[in-house]
């Protein structure tokens, strides 16, 4: 490269501002090598600072930069409204404090270990004796083009996220950010996944909040990039302590933290793991011993909405297609060595009627309906791991479930629900019954199943906008909606039983299902005909209540495949 400064090569003065690279570097017909470097490095809010004080390139690269593939017309990968990253264990945390601090750390994470919890940690302990308030803290797997150029490269994103979403999931404050690793079509710096984590939480948690990067003694000279900008951590590891004493006595300022090392941390090397015989991922095999995979067919119910604005016969055979490509599609997730099968909702509901008339039930069920019922969901988080759930709230548009209970009268009843997987609603609701009501029996209405169940899910939930369809979930502004059974919102993994390296291509395969449906039916289908827990997410994004759901679904496609 020539001497001249990298702002000379994109036509900026020395004054220039991080805004102005992009259109200064948009201006530019021949964009060299050279021209693209200069654009990357000085577009970068932590990269630019560290250019303008060393001017060297050799200090930026030892800095930890790297030279992305990503084009101008990327430029809007950041994607804020696509809720990508969970931030549920920011918005429970009770205390307000000013100043609110974010804890990341990025890596391979191949595989993650208690060492980087550690880490995480030590980090979290020496920013409050300094008295910094850390709200929570977020481990950014790395993009596949990256790890995959690793010698060691042996677990792919999709796998490294479900095992570092299963490290974090008992931890109060320790969450899996995913954007990174499959959300972003190419490799990039960390200072941009700072930058862009910062301003996700200020868009959805608070303004306020800093997020503040942590990082092994392997990589101390990354401090650089903290001088004068954010707050760098560096946490001491075996075998670098000489690299770490000399960026500790470099960088002084108050903002500059240096742990140094704990024995506890040297025990642990992704390295050392790696090495070890028989490390992989352990990805379930199938087979017809596991059972079946049942789909609940509600039949048209779910589509009442729509029967105002859509020829029946033609709703009726949308509705039926949609199945037989669920049924196909789920299939060849399986790798064709699950039976999917369908059951029938009409005459699951006629056979309770026989068994359990003239008797008195309180049904937990959406469409069974009981001498009461008690009108519940459980809440999880939307975008999260979604293995457990919140609570037990009344379902959206129902009172609460308190006050659903006191209208009960007292007596003896026969409890009926769908089906139990592992019976905790059950048992929580019956925990909230007083004793004046006795539940003497529990009907599954699943349980004119008489084969082994591998997993049983309802088809309103993969079809987006129908009424009470999807996971009913938490938005980041604790209001209440619900939510297709799709990436990015929802885990398949965790609520659908669908394999982890095969979610993103699900989801994106539904979604396009989905748009098809509708174009099917007309295509004048608009938010404001849909259930509203579903129009509820769909206006947190930012959609009108007037947009056609082909065009939502037109939207998730290009997000997810990153067009």
């Amino acid at each position: 490269m020539s001497e001249e400064y990298l702002w000379n090569i994109l036509n900026l003065d020395e004054n220039f501002k991080c805004a102005d690279v992009d259109i200064a570097y948009s201006k530019i017909e021949n964009k060299t090598e050279e021209v693209k470097l200069a654009w990357k490095i000085l577009r970068d809010e932590y990269y630019s600072e560290v250019y303008k004080k060393y001017l060297s390139l050799e200090t930026v690269i030892k800095a930890g930069f790297i030279l992305d593939n990503l084009e101008l017309e990327d430029l809007n990968y950041y994607n804020l409204s696509l809720l990508t990253t969970p931030v549920s264990k920011l918005i429970d945390f009770k205390e307000k404090k000013e100043n609110p601090v974010v804890l990341l750390s990025t890596g391979g994470f191949d595989p993650i270990h208690d060492g980087h919890i550690y880490m995480m940690e030590f980090a979290k302990e020496a920013l409050e004796k300094k008295g910094y308030h850390v709200i929570g803290g977020y481990l950014s797997p790395s993009h596949e083009s990256y790890v995959s150029t690793k010698p060691y490269y042996k677990i792919n994103a999709y796998e490294r996220l479900d095992l570092c979403q299963e490290c974090v999931k008992d931890s109060k404050w320790l969450m899996i950010d995913p954007w990174e690793s499959i959300y972003v079509k190419t490799y990039i710096n960390f200072t941009d996944i700072i930058q862009r984590l910062e301003l996700y939480l200020k868009k959805h948690v608070n303004p306020n909040i800093q997020v503040a990067y942590v990082f092994g003694g392997d990589n101390a000279e990354f401090m650089y990039c903290f001088e004068n900008k954010g707050i760098g951590i560096c946490v001491e590891r075996e075998g670098y302590s000489e690299k770490f004493d000399q960026m500790k006595k470099k960088f002084k300022g108050k903002n500059n933290f240096f742990v140094n090392n704990k024995s506890i941390v040297s025990t642990y090397s992704s390295r050392n793991i790696r090495k070890r015989q028989g490390y992989s991922y352990n990805e379930q095999n199938y087979s017809k011993e596991d059972g079946d995979y049942v789909i609940r067919n509600e039949g048209m119910i779910p589509l009442v909405n729509y029967k105002n604005f859509v020829n029946e016969e033609k709703l009726e055979n949308a509705h039926k297609k949609f199945l037989k490509q669920l049924i196909s599609l789920f299939s060849q997730t399986f790798n064709n060595k699950l039976d999917i099968k369908t059951i029938n909702m009409q005459e699951q509901l006629r056979r309770a009627s026989s068994v359990l008339n003239s008797k008195q039930t309180i049904s937990l069920d959406t469409y069974y309906r009981g001498t009461y019922d008690i009108e519940t969901s459980r809440l999880f988080d939307i975008s999260d791991i979604q293995k457990k759930y919140i609570s037990l709230i009344g379902r959206i548009g129902h009172d609460t479930i308190e006050h659903q209970i006191e209208r009960i009268k007292d007596g003896n009843y026969i409890l009926v629900d769908d089906d139990s997987a592992t019976g905790k609603t059950i048992r929580e609701v019956m925990s909230n019954l007083p004793e004046r009501i006795n539940i003497e029996q529990i009907y599954l209405l699943a349980s004119m199943l008489n084969e082994k169940i591998f997993d049983i899910v309802d088809l309103r939930d993969f079809i987006i906008g129908v009424q009470n369809g999807g996971l009913v979930v938490r938005l980041p502004n604790r209001e209440v909606a619900r939510s297709p059974y799709m990436l990015p919102y929802v885990s398949l993994k965790s609520r659908a039983t669908i394999p982890a390296i095969k979610e993103m291509e699900i989801s994106i395969k539904l979604w396009e299902m989905n748009k098809e449906f509708y174009q099917e039916i007309g295509s004048n289908i608009t938010l404001e005909q849909t259930d509203n827990g579903f129009k509820k997410l769909m206006n947190y994004i930012g959609f009108d209540n007037n947009i056609p759901l082909t065009k939502i679904c037109e939207w998730h496609i290009k997000k997810l495949k990153q067009e």
